[in-house]
């Protein structure tokens, strides 16, 4: 397959990244399949000669690979909402836990308010003191370090209480990419069922 990966990343860039890689022998074989089994060979100068001299057939294994790669797309997909379902719920479960324990009165139950505030007036409070300058000389570096740190608590304590939308950013980030990109090698129309 090595020899033939410069002809199918001319017809259809968007294997690239699918062609390398962990999941890259399953795309791989897939590939050279289609590519055999249209131009009648694996050699890279044959298939070559074959697309350039058939347009139809050019077409028609570019659709193809296209069809691959969207394939591989959903599956990355499909990996990323299965992530960030997990992720939403570990989040839906430590909320739920802290509403039964509040509903039973346990005093456990203010563990993750009493932390939340804490942690919120710590940042507060050292932001405060960089801002308004009142640091004792010479520790500017330990309280910068103190800040990025108590920054990080501040984020995972929003993300704790208003969740976090990071995750939903991310795959309609890939989606619009892998749209944009089909969009580019193959046309809507071109592909079965498009319609």
């Amino acid at each position: 397959m090595l020899p033939l990966i410069p002809l199918v990343i001319s017809l259809v860039p968007q294997l690239t990244k699918y062609l390398f890689g962990d999941s890259a022998a399953a795309t791989v074989t897939q590939v050279t399949q289609v590519v055999h089994s249209l131009t009648g060979s694996t050699d890279p100068a044959t298939a070559a000669a074959a697309l350039a001299a058939d347009p139809a057939l050019a077409n028609q294994v570019t659709l193809q690979l296209a069809q691959i790669a969207a394939a591989r797309e959903q599956e990355a997909d499909a990996t990323n909402q299965a992530a960030l379902v997990a992720t939403l719920s570990d989040v839906a479960s430590a909320r739920a836990q802290t509403v039964a324990l509040a509903a039973a009165k346990s005093p456990i139950a203010w563990g993750a308010p009493v932390v939340s505030t804490v942690v919120l007036l710590t940042f507060g409070l050292m932001l405060g003191m960089i801002l308004s300058h009142t640091l004792p000389t010479g520790s500017e570096a330990l309280a910068n370090v103190m800040l990025g740190t108590l920054a990080a608590m501040a984020t995972s304590v929003t993300s704790y209480w208003l969740g976090s939308s990071s995750g939903s950013k991310a795959k309609d980030e890939t989606i619009a990419s892998a749209n944009t990109m089909l969009g580019n090698s193959v046309p809507v129309s071109a592909v079965p069922g498009a319609n």
